[in-house]
């Protein structure tokens, strides 16, 4: 009779926890309707919850309904740079015809100053040819080579060396880091960064070497620069062409002059580039940043077509 009796109770037992379990699965599948005082949703319970929506990092690409155009710029080449740059890219292009200041395109979705390498060196020229202006380099000034200038796998100087400056600009625009942190040394960064305010670069800033990044500055900046220095603006027009000559040694022109004619003087990395181009005619000058170098070649040959067509 007992045992009639324990049987009946673990019947029981295993039949109440069944009854259970299949209730609480109904729970975890069923909707719950929230209900305020104005409001209500559903919420189901089995599902996660949506990540929230983040802001893009700077390397990304930032919305494209963040393009800006400045006021005054001109409407069809405007068009143009915003179809060649498309949707896919961070971008900043500037464009200022050389004879007429009223004839410009500012066209960016980025607003931030960003960092860039080779294309500091324009800086750093323009720093340094004002001092040889005001008397402080000559050219027998010689710089002897540190071993904190040198960069990784470069053999063109030697430390301890001493190499005078003219060689030095020359290696710098061949391509040698350890010539442009041995000149940069020389002049200092803050020399450097006092020049591109007088340039009217008033947001750029150099590092204290040429490591990447060598600097921060924006297409905005790059062409504020560019033209004051074709104006001779900070600099005398002696030595203002000796900047732009000095663009000439280029050792690999950026691709944003490429396939280009004329006269062109141009400095640039794989995010950033500026340039004057000058023909019988016409002179502008172009500058660009962007975290995608891909469509450099062809805003570089949009905005020379269309420039010669408008002059």
């Amino acid at each position: 009779m007992k045992n009639k009796v324990l049987i009946g109770s673990l019947i029981a037992t295993l039949f109440s926890f069944m009854l259970y379990s299949a209730s609480l699965k109904r729970v975890q599948n069923s909707t719950i309707r929230v209900i305020g005082p104005k409001t209500s949703s559903t919420l189901k319970t089995n599902k996660k919850q949506l990540p929230k929506v983040k802001e893009p990092k700077v390397n990304s690409v930032e919305y494209t309904n963040h393009v800006k155009v400045d006021k005054g710029s001109q409407q069809d080449l405007t068009k143009q740079i915003k179809q060649v740059m498309g949707t896919s890219a961070s971008y900043q292009v500037s464009v200022q015809n050389l004879n007429k200041s009223s004839k410009y395109a500012r066209v960016a979705n980025s607003s931030k100053v960003h960092g860039v390498d080779d294309t500091m060196k324009l800086f750093l020229l323009a720093t340094i040819y004002h001092q040889e202006q005001k008397g402080k380099l000559t050219s027998k000034t010689a710089i002897k080579v540190k071993k904190s200038d040198r960069v990784k796998g470069e053999k063109m100087l030697k430390t301890g060396m001493a190499y005078g400056i003219a060689y030095l600009k020359r290696a710098m625009m061949r391509g040698d880091k350890t010539a442009a942190n041995a000149l940069l040394r020389r002049v200092k960064p803050s020399k450097v960064n006092s020049v591109a305010q007088k340039l009217g670069a008033t947001d750029t800033a150099i590092s204290q070497n040429f490591t990447s990044p060598a600097g921060k500055t924006s297409a905005d900046d790059l062409a504020k620069a560019m033209t004051g220095i074709y104006q001779g603006k900070g600099l005398n027009r002696q030595y203002a062409a000796m900047v732009l000559n000095s663009l000439r040694l280029v050792k690999t022109k950026p691709k944003l002059v490429q396939g280009i004619s004329g006269g062109v003087y141009a400095i640039g990395d794989n995010n950033s580039a500026a340039a004057i181009v000058q023909g019988k005619s016409y002179s502008y000058c172009m500058t660009v940043w962007s975290n995608r170098n891909d469509k450099f070649a062809k805003l570089g040959k949009t905005i020379d077509t269309w420039q010669k067509k408008h002059h």
